[in-house]
């Protein structure tokens, strides 16, 4: 009888988990895990995830991990900025919550690897740009949508995603907000470390990380501190610019609508 019990109440603890936005847990060589778990909104941006990713961060950099994966949802990594939001911007109200998450990823005193089994468009593709290690899945799609909504890219997009893809392929994503396949990204010149079927994805991650946690933790704290720093400067610069552009472009009414528009879309494609 209490067997039973423990295994009904073992079942509902693993249950509650499965539903949690945010899943953060750490093994014992050291390799801290946070997947972004927002099901029903396929990690979108809204201000509750937001908080979530952040304090997932803060609880991981706690633990003193020697590395983190990064992942999403199987079919998507992260979808970017909630609709709301956006429409608070062409509002004029000011909205950075999610530049937050580009300064906590780049800041993060341990390495962190980008596991993308799904799409990442928008900001959920500049996440990846903040991290040190990317990897992508062939089946899947990737691209900096913004301009498809009538407004220029943010969260640091304009300086760090060329760092991810190089700067022509950049060019080409932000300018016309094409998303593009991971088997198309594979034949052409990109910094992703790996482009593979989506069912290696996690397995990569984990062994790049086993390869990591075999290292001294000192040394890896000093080293992420010294390899982020171009990173950190290029976040500066990027909001600089990317404030100013997004205090015009939201002004422009035609901003609203292709929002609208672009939102409606996907909201037809879920019927």
């Amino acid at each position: 009888m209490v067997c039973k019990i423990q295994a009904k109440k073992a079942c509902r603890q693993e249950r509650e988990i499965m539903t949690e936005k945010i899943i953060t847990r750490m093994d014992d060589n050291g390799i801290a895990y946070l997947k972004m778990n927002d099901i029903e909104e396929k990690n979108t941006f809204s201000d509750d995830f937001i908080a979530g990713i952040i304090k997932g961060l803060d609880k991981i950099t706690a633990m003193k991990p020697t590395v983190l994966i990064l992942s999403g949802l199987e079919d998507v990594f992260s979808g970017g900025a909630e609709k709301k939001n956006l429409i608070d911007l062409c509002n004029g109200k000011v909205h950075v919550k999610d530049l937050l998450i580009s300064e906590k990823l780049i800041n993060t005193p341990f390495p962190v690897i980008a596991a993308m089994e799904g799409h990442a468009v928008g900001g959920g593709l500049v996440i990846a740009a903040c991290c040190d290690i990317v990897l992508a899945a062939r089946e899947s799609r990737y691209g900096a949508v913004f301009m498809l909504m009538g407004f220029t890219p943010g969260m640091g997009c304009t300086t760090l995603l060329s760092e991810l893809v190089g700067p022509f392929i950049a060019n080409e994503m932000m300018f016309t907000g094409k998303r593009f396949k991971g088997n198309e990204l594979a034949r052409k010149s990109t910094n992703i470390n790996y482009i593979l079927p989506k069912k290696e994805i996690t397995n990569k991650a984990e062994d790049i990380a086993w390869q990591i946690s075999e290292n001294n933790i000192k040394s890896i704290y000093l080293l992420k501190n010294t390899l982020s720093a171009k990173k950190k400067k290029l976040l500066i610069e990027a909001r600089q610019q990317e404030d100013l552009m997004h205090k015009i472009s939201f002004a422009f009414p035609e901003t609203r609508e292709a929002v609208e528009e672009f939102y409606a879309g996907k909201e037809n494609k879920k019927k």
